[in-house]
Order: structure tokens, then C-alpha cells, then sequence
């Protein structure tokens, strides 16, 4: 029986230290390229691509690195573009990858791309209005996010997102969201702060929201995640900053409307 034993230990020892060099030192994920764009493809409902090879991490947490991410709504035509990421950082535990379930958590991704909508633009547009003046915006309907890192947990095909953080050109923001694998119904709902001028001059001159600076910004990404919409809430800023000019504001437009008016039809007053 002792002898038995002895060679079951043996021979468990060697299966694993054999899975183990294999897992380690053999195996190679980019050997089955097209096997992981068509599964990833088939579950997401979207076209998805990758360039560059992935690299994986064993310790102390199960990472893949994976590059040159683009994601099309139905295919690989140009104008059908949602989404491109530099690169993609995924952290999992080694439990969950022996259990074949991945219920948790945390991703971060690089040089971020949404095309569809320019939440920058949004804000600035937003408060331009309430400013009585007109800015017409970047007209690149792309939302650029330098990098963005969050946790995520999935129930019952509802993927939940939390600890999010979020630096775009503009601004930096945190929230949480989720998102119904299902139906690819989103909704996140962010805090913004407005970005140094220094470090946003270049993009924006002369239409930087200097009254924004410190100000918290309240936020709703939402929608399909292949047709999102962004609102800025402003509610509390025109309380506390707009009201006060208003009517300052709308006498200089009536002044100069009147003083044009005066110019061409020669007003006696």
C-alpha cells in the first residue's frame, strides 16, 4: 500500500511539475491569435483585433497584457470604429483562473479611444451656453482618455464597475457604473475636475472655463455602449457662478445690439 502511494505522489509530482513547465516556459497565447479574437468577437457581439503579442504574468497575480486593441461595431470598416486602446492591463486571481470563473477584477487601459461622442467637447459646449457665447468644438466626435483603471465584478450578466478613475484631455473624473452584457446598456456616472489650464492650452485657448477650476463636475456616460451620450450637470455652478453675471451678460448683448441696431437705421437716441 506504502508502495502505492509512493507512486501515485510520483506520479501526481510529475503531471503537475510537466503543467507547470508547460503553462510557464511552453505555452505561448499568441500561437492561438485568431482563436482569441473570434471567442472574444463572438461573446462581445463586436468585431475584435489586436496587434502586437500579449504577455502574461503568473505572479503574484494572474496579468495579461494585451495591444493595439480596435473594436468595430459590425465589421473592420474604418467608419464602423468604437473603440481603440494602446494597450490593456488585466489583473486576475490565480483561484479564479483554476475555477474557470472570472467574477472579479481590476483592468487598466491606455491611450483610450471612443468614437461616437467627445465628453470634453460636451462640457465646454455645455458651459458655453450657459455663458450666452457659442463654442463649436474640437469636431472630432472621439473622447480621448489618456489611461483609466477600474475594479469590476460580474453578476448575473451584469458586469459592475467601481473605483473607476478617468483622466481625459480636459479632465480628471472617478465614478462607478455597470454595464448589461446583455443588451450592452451602460450607465456610469462620474465626478470631474477640471485639468490645469497649463496643461490644456494647447486644446482649448481661449475657451478654457476658468470659473470650472475646482469645481466638482457631475457626470452620466449612458446608453449602448455602441452609441453612448454625455451630460455635464451644471445646475449648482449656475447657481453659484452664472446667476450673478447674468444680468450683467444680458445688458452688454442688448447694449450691442443696440448699438448695431443704432449704425444701421441711425436710432435719434
Amino acid at each position: 500500500m506504502k508502495k502505492v502511494l509512493l507512486n501515485l505522489s510520483y506520479i501526481s509530482v510529475t503531471l503537475l511539475s510537466l503543467v507547470i513547465i508547460y503553462v510557464f516556459f511552453i505555452f505561448n497565447p499568441n500561437d492561438y491569435k485568431s482563436q482569441i479574437t473570434n471567442y472574444i468577437s463572438s461573446k462581445t457581439k463586436y468585431n475584435f483585433t489586436y496587434d502586437g503579442d500579449i504577455e502574461i504574468s503568473y505572479y503574484p497575480d494572474f496579468q495579461v497584457l494585451m495591444p493595439g486593441i480596435k473594436i468595430f461595431k459590425m465589421s473592420s470598416d474604418s467608419k464602423d470604429m468604437m473603440i481603440e486602446v494602446s494597450s490593456i492591463n488585466l489583473s486576475l486571481s490565480l483561484e479564479q483562473l483554476m475555477n474557470k470563473v472570472i467574477d472579479r477584477g481590476d483592468i487598466k487601459a491606455y491611450e483610450f479611444k471612443y468614437h461616437g461622442v467627445n465628453a470634453d467637447d460636451v462640457l465646454i459646449k455645455t458651459y458655453s451656453l450657459l455663458k450666452f457665447s457659442l463654442f463649436s468644438g474640437s469636431n472630432k466626435n472621439i473622447t480621448n482618455v489618456k489611461n483609466i483603471s477600474a475594479k469590476f465584478t460580474m453578476i448575473n450578466n451584469k458586469m459592475k464597475i467601481s473605483d473607476i478613475y478617468m483622466e481625459t484631455e480636459m479632465m480628471e473624473a472617478r465614478g462607478n457604473g455597470s454595464i448589461d452584457l446583455i443588451t450592452k446598456e451602460s450607465e456610469f456616472s462620474f465626478i470631474g475636475k477640471m485639468k490645469a489650464y497649463k496643461d490644456v492650452m494647447s486644446l482649448y485657448q481661449n475657451n478654457y472655463p476658468i470659473e470650472l477650476i475646482d469645481e466638482e463636475l457631475p457626470i452620466i456616460i449612458s446608453g449602448e455602449l455602441d452609441n453612448l451620450s454625455v451630460s455635464v450637470n451644471l445646475n449648482h455652478i449656475i447657481i453659484k457662478k452664472v446667476e450673478p453675471i447674468r444680468e450683467k451678460i444680458i445688458d452688454e448683448i442688448q447694449d450691442k445690439v443696440i448699438n448695431e441696431l443704432r449704425d444701421k437705421i441711425k436710432l435719434p437716441f
